[in-house]
């Protein structure tokens, strides 16, 4: 396929896909600054807040570039360019305009990928992955090849479990048979999970090309677990001082304090709504019991009756 024609292709994916400006890729100099290395304790964002994850992932293209990398076990050097498909200015409220907090960048003008950071499991959640990356894969106009379509890779990033009883820390999905020989159909339409709670489950490849160490960076709780992590990376350090960078702009704390104040507020819902339901459905049990037991009482009594009457006969 030609350059001209692929550019084409690609712009044709980036109509139909978003009517945002699009960033193209820039350089993102941070100067590496030892300060943030005298700090300890506790942290005062969460590195897996999903605004910061956006920002970071859209201001800091090295560091979207080396968790791509990650992702397709390739060496960053084979990422020559990355665009960011749906841009907000930062500090921007999303709370209008999306639920969902996840950045589509498109790779080398030919691979498109979706990327989110999921930090509760929401009802439909499995359903909306798919929804999601079926939506991205539809790429094509009128008038072109179904062999030209550029595919869609959906990447997530959970800090829950999906599948409680086949736990994985990495794990892909694509269109394959259902018999034994799990024969491919296609991995045009991909979707990757990160479980943030089974780092421990990581093969040996995840390990080498640093999945680990991204998974281990969104879940850190303290300035010492950043300290350790940064230790003779530079990549990961580099995405620390953007992040700590992009939390001391005021605008940008505001917005993470509203999406964990929404998380906060959805999970304290959900699980009222549980609770609830539990409640009820322990009414029901205890409702089911009264009712055995009144149904026992009552088969006693005909029997003592029937007892009775045929005592009352032989007399």
């Amino acid at each position: 396929m030609n350059d001209s024609f692929t550019n084409d292709l690609t712009n044709k994916y980036v109509q139909n896909l978003t009517h945002s400006p699009i960033i193209s890729e820039v350089s993102h100099s941070v100067i590496l600054q030892s300060k943030w290395r005298e700090k300890s304790g506790p942290l005062g964002f969460r590195m897996c807040n999903d605004y910061l994850f956006r920002m970071l992932l859209q201001q800091d293209r090295g560091t979207l570039k080396a968790i791509i990398a990650s992702f397709m076990h390739i060496d960053i050097c084979e990422i020559k360019e990355v665009t960011v498909l749906n841009p907000i200015m930062p500090g921007e409220s999303v709370d209008d305009k999306e639920i969902w907090l996840d950045i589509n960048v498109i790779i080398n003008s030919k691979k498109p990928i979706n990327i989110e950071m999921q930090t509760y499991r929401r009802e439909g959640w499995i359903e909306r992955s798919i929804f999601y990356a079926c939506r991205g894969y539809d790429s094509l106009d009128r008038g072109d090849l179904y062999t030209d379509n550029l595919g869609f890779w959906q990447i997530s990033f959970c800090d829950f479990c999906l599948f409680k009883e086949q736990p994985a820390f990495y794990r892909s999905f694509v269109l394959t048979s259902n018999d034994s020989a799990h024969v491919v159909y296609s991995d045009k339409l991909m979707i990757s999970n990160i479980d943030l709670t089974n780092i421990d489950l990581a093969s040996e490849e995840d390990v080498r090309y640093g999945l680990t160490n991204w998974a281990r960076l969104f879940k850190a709780q303290t300035w010492e677990e950043l300290h350790m992590l940064a230790e003779d990376n530079k990549t990961i350090e580099q995405a620390i001082i953007s992040a700590w960078q992009m939390t001391e702009d005021e605008r940008i704390r505001e917005q993470m304090r509203r999406r964990e104040e929404g998380e906060f507020l959805w999970n304290a819902l959900v699980k009222k709504a549980e609770t609830a339901e539990k409640h009820a459905d322990e009414a029901q049990k205890r409702a089911g019991e009264a009712e055995r037991r009144a149904d026992e009482a009552e088969a006693k009594l005909r029997e003592l009756q029937e007892k009775l009457a045929a005592y009352e006969t032989n007399r």
